[in-house]
C-alpha cells in the first residue's frame, strides 16, 4: 500500500510536464525516502533521472518499496487538472491494477490511471555515466538563451568547452551562430574542468530547458563525444536532471 498527501501542486505539475514532452512512459519507483523515475525515450537518445524527497509530502506512507509503470502524458493530462490551492493524493492499493490521483480543496476529484507492465530492464543505468570533462554552474536563462539563437540556424548544436568558457555554436545552410559563455560573466556562477566538446539535438536540448520553471540555476555536465547531463535542483524538494546522447555527425 502506498499514500502520499502533496500541497506544492507546481512541483509535480512542472517537473512531469517537462519529463512527459520527452518520456512517455516510465516505471516508477516508491521508495521510503521519496518517489523516483528513470525513464529513457524509445530512441534510448534522452534519459530521465527524477526524484522528489519523501519530507515534501504532507504525508507519505509506505508499506514496502514498489515499482509502478505510468503512462507519463496521461499522469500529466490529470495533475495539470490541479489547482494551486489543491491537496494532491497519489494511492496505490495492494494488488489493484489502478494508480489512484485525488484533488481536494471543498470538492473532490478522484482519478485513476492504468498500471503498465513494465520491466524493470527498462530501467537505465546511471551509475556509467560519469566520464565527464567539464562541469560548469549556470543560471537556466543563460543556456536557454543560447538554445533558442541556435534553434534561429539549425537543429543541432556543437558544445564546446574548456577551464574558462563554454562555446555553443550552429551552423545552417546559410547561416551560423557563435555563443560564448565565460567564467565570471552575468549569470555564470562556475565553469571548471579541461577541454571537451559533442554536438546534440536542438529538439530535445529545448524541452529539457523548461525545466527552469523548477530552479533557475542549471548544473550543466560535459565530455568528450560523450552524453551531456543537466541537473536542476529544487533544494531539498527535488532533482530533475536529463542524460542526453551527443548526435554523431555523418561523414
Amino acid at each position: 500500500m502506498f499514500k502520499a498527501e502533496l500541497e506544492e501542486v507546481g512541483l509535480i505539475q512542472d517537473s512531469m510536464k517537462t519529463i512527459s514532452d520527452l518520456i512517455s512512459e516510465g516505471l516508477f519507483q516508491l521508495t521510503e525516502d521519496g518517489l523516483k523515475l528513470v525513464a529513457a525515450d524509445p530512441a534510448m537518445v534522452a534519459l530521465v533521472d527524477f526524484k522528489i524527497e519523501k519530507d515534501v509530502f504532507e504525508t507519505y506512507e509506505l508499506d514496502e518499496e514498489e515499482k509502478v509503470g505510468l503512462n507519463l502524458e496521461n499522469l500529466y493530462s490529470i495533475l495539470r487538472r490541479a489547482n494551486s490551492g489543491d491537496t494532491i493524493t497519489l494511492e496505490l492499493e495492494e494488488d489493484e491494477s489502478k494508480f489512484h490521483i485525488k484533488m481536494q480543496n471543498g470538492s473532490t476529484r478522484n482519478f485513476s490511471l492504468p498500471i503498465l507492465n513494465l520491466s524493470e530492464d527498462d530501467i537505465p543505468d546511471t551509475e556509467s555515466l560519469n566520464q565527464f570533462n567539464v562541469d560548469a554552474d549556470l543560471e537556466t536563462k543563460v543556456l536557454e538563451s543560447a538554445i533558442k539563437d541556435a534553434m534561429v540556424v539549425g537543429d543541432s548544436v556543437t558544445v564546446s568547452a574548456d577551464d574558462s568558457s563554454i562555446n555553443i555554436v550552429a551552423e545552417g545552410d546559410q547561416s551560423n551562430v557563435d555563443f560564448t559563455i565565460t567564467e565570471g560573466s552575468e549569470g555564470v556562477m562556475e565553469i571548471d574542468g579541461s577541454e571537451a566538446s559533442s554536438m546534440f539535438s536542438l529538439d530535445y536540448l529545448s524541452s529539457m530547458v523548461k525545466a527552469k520553471k523548477l530552479s533557475d540555476t542549471v548544473e550543466l555536465r560535459l565530455g568528450d563525444d560523450f552524453p551531456m547531463r543537466l541537473n536542476f535542483e529544487v533544494p531539498e524538494k527535488a532533482r530533475l536532471s536529463f542524460v542526453l546522447a551527443p548526435r554523431i555527425e555523418e561523414e
